[in-house]
């Protein structure tokens, strides 16, 4: 099992997400989660997340595996699928954590912006559009975290 998943429970962090989502709803467990990814976040909190977090709508769509196109479609109040609520919340739940631990969401973007040996000179943001560059992301907050730096 790995270090971390991507929805660790984190009450810091939760908060976090959900201030980057415009939400207000209480999150006691990971129960409440998986039940937010099955309702859905609408297209409203999807657009707050990439205004807080500095997506443009390309960057947005990549990661949720959807088009541009699709998502301009959508009305404000429309709920995302299961699986592009999930992935925005992975998304949220990451720039949080990234946030708390560079103690600066702007410090903790322009690394996301920037290779790093530690991810084979891969920008981080290149990896949000697979689970596997999730959990990689995550994991290397950890060692940042720590003071382990490649």
């Amino acid at each position: 099992m790995s270090a971390v998943s991507p929805l660790d429970f984190d009450s810091f962090e939760n908060k976090g997400l959900l201030r980057y989502l415009n939400i207000d709803i209480p999150l006691h467990n990971m129960y409440d989660f998986i039940e937010l990814s099955r309702n859905g976040i609408d297209k409203k909190a999807l657009l707050h997340l990439a205004k807080t977090i500095g997506f443009d709508l390309k960057e947005l769509a990549h990661v949720l595996h959807m088009s541009e196109r699709t998502i301009q479609r959508y009305d404000l109040n429309k709920k995302l699928s299961t699986e592009a609520s999930a992935k925005a919340l992975q998304l949220a739940k990451l720039y949080a954590k990234g946030e708390n631990v560079f103690g600066d969401l702007t410090r903790f973007k322009n690394w996301m912006n920037h290779p790093s040996v530690a991810l084979a000179m891969k920008k981080p943001k290149e990896l949000l559009d697979t689970t596997f560059g999730f959990q990689l992301l995550n994991e290397e907050l950890i060692r940042i975290e720590h003071g382990i730096f490649a």
